[in-house]
């Protein structure tokens, strides 16, 4: 998916807020904020999103000295997610269909994402998707695929949702071999390997990485990776990121998001806040 107008004040956006969470300088913010403003001036809007915004980050690594500003945010909802595992593990055991529960459960996690907004309520959005229809929902399709998959990739989105993925995966992995994927390095409130291991994937699927961009960005992924992508019977692609890099990608994919932004709400069809289970053409 590429990038529309409206990204351009939203990256600037985002890169004042993760300057702010770093340092309370107004001197060092007006110097993130300019800079990134000569960058976008010379950025080709058509790139993907996430493309950009790799880029708006390293600036504010750059200038901050941070290369995380979201990592004690990160660890607060990796331990809040975690706390919450019990209750939501009694969620599916109690639920007429314990996969599209888990699928439900994953979904609302996407909430945590401190790219779209630093405001959010977990618990009312646990709620809400519980109860709502999808706006987009190929779950029939989901589960097809799953019975006739022997491997599949798990592309994680971000830390503290990780810990709603672990409901998702223990569910799957009855069905075949899972790959979770999360970044290289720390990119706004992406998961990574750390995130993974706190929530303890490493005990239920193998922990691979992509690279250092929101989203999956085949290009700039290890040939490892990519093999195993292009390999992989059914892939379960979480988050916005990964729907605007992989949305014109070939593969079995099964998007599951929530749309959080109108650009993202506009390319699905649908609505601010709605849940999504988009199987690709």
């Amino acid at each position: 998916m590429k990038a529309r107008l409206e990204c351009i004040p939203c990256l600037l956006k985002q890169s004042l807020n993760a300057t702010r969470v770093v340092t309370d300088d107004q001197a060092v913010q007006e110097k993130v904020l300019r800079s990134v403003m000569r960058t976008l001036l010379d950025t080709p809007v058509d790139y993907v999103p996430p493309e950009i915004a790799r880029t708006i980050y390293s600036i504010v690594d750059d200038i901050t000295g941070c290369d995380d500003p979201y990592k004690s945010l990160k660890m607060e909802y990796n331990r809040i997610a975690m706390e919450m595992y019990p209750d939501l593990k009694d969620i599916v055991d109690k639920s007429d269909d314990r996969m599209f529960t888990a699928v439900k459960l994953a979904i609302a996690g996407n909430i945590i994402d401190f790219g779209a907004d630093i405001q959010f309520d977990v618990g009312e959005t646990i709620r809400d998707v519980l109860t709502k229809k999808f706006a987009i929902n190929d779950y029939p399709l989901f589960v097809e695929s799953l019975e006739d998959s022997k491997s599949i990739l798990y592309l994680a989105d971000n830390a503290g949702e990780v810990g709603f993925d672990r409901i998702l995966i223990e569910e799957i992995m009855d069905y075949a071999d899972v790959v979770y994927a999360v970044k290289n390095k720390p990119i706004i409130n992406d998961a990574t390997i750390d995130d993974a291991i706190f929530c303890g994937i490493d005990s239920i699927a193998k922990i691979v990485t992509t690279s250092d961009t929101p989203g999956t960005i085949l290009k700039r992924c290890d040939p490892e990776f990519v093999s195993i992508y292009r390999s992989a019977d059914m892939i379960i692609s979480k988050g916005q990121g990964n729907y605007e890099t992989l949305s014109e990608e070939a593969g079995n994919i099964f998007f599951m998001l929530l749309a959080k932004c109108p650009v993202i709400a506009t390319d699905l069809g649908v609505k601010i806040g709605d849940a999504v289970l988009l199987s690709a053409p």
